[in-house]
């Protein structure tokens, strides 16, 4: 699974890029994304039509879109606010109203899984738009938040730790370093609306993630209710 990370500083344009607009979004881009902005767009409006109702938003202001040819356009573009941008990024958030991203047609991406990625840039827009101070705090529902709405969801027969009985805590789903919340964030995700209703995640990310106000269970607990939901549901 590709990755992202929350920054917040304003966009930038390349002197090559072409501009595509559609009703919510103005999407930056260049010829490699010729054949595919319309599709792209429009999976961008699917995406905002379902999320900003999951996450009961209000309506919002257009979300500028770059996309870059490749690896180093990306890195070289958001250089000036992030410097140091993990190995892993592919993508990156700008306040509620911009997404780089390394375009899903760059050469060595996985088209479909790139526009997920897209999808999850913008779910975390919308988590600013309703929380500004929501980003990666706490990680684990900023990231749960995206992962589930944009559908990244990995089999728990695949990830060795879950297989092992091994659910990761919050403490390590909130560490910057460990990944392991790109695994299980759907997973946690689909508990929480399967078991909860849609409406706890907004309710979630208006109070930064307190599970204790909200469900009355401490962070042991809430691991113990997810996990136990994964092991029935896929049979781990």
């Amino acid at each position: 699974m590709k990755f992202a990370i929350a920054l917040f500083m304003i966009s930038w344009i390349s002197p090559q890029a072409d501009i595509y607009h559609s009703k919510h979004f103005t999407i930056i881009f260049t010829k490699i994304d010729d054949n595919h902005i319309r599709a792209i767009a429009d999976s961008l409006e699917s995406g905002y039509t379902r999320i900003t109702t999951d996450l009961q938003s209000q309506e919002m202001r257009v979300v500028t879109v770059h996309l870059y040819c490749d690896t180093l356009n990306y890195r070289e573009g958001v250089k000036p606010w992030a410097p140091n941008l993990p190995f892993w990024s592919t993508g990156s958030t700008l306040g509620d109203s911009a997404i780089h991203m390394i375009s899903p047609d760059a050469p060595g991406q996985d088209y479909k899984e790139m526009i997920k990625s897209i999808i999850h840039e913008f779910a975390h827009c919308v988590s600013r738009h309703i929380n500004s101070k929501i980003a990666n705090n706490p990680r684990w529902l900023w990231e749960v938040i995206a992962i589930y709405e944009s559908g990244q969801l990995y089999d728990p027969h695949h990830i060795s730790y879950l297989v092992s009985q091994e659910p990761p805590r919050l403490k390590q789903l909130n560490d910057l370093q460990d990944t392991s919340i790109y695994d299980v964030g759907y997973l946690i995700g689909q508990y929480l609306v399967e078991n909860k209703g849609k409406a706890i995640l907004n309710a979630l990310i208006k109070n930064n993630g307190n599970i204790k106000q909200l469900l009355n269970i401490d962070d042991e607990e809430f691991t113990k209710q997810w996990f136990a939901f994964v092991k029935q549901r896929y049979g781990i």
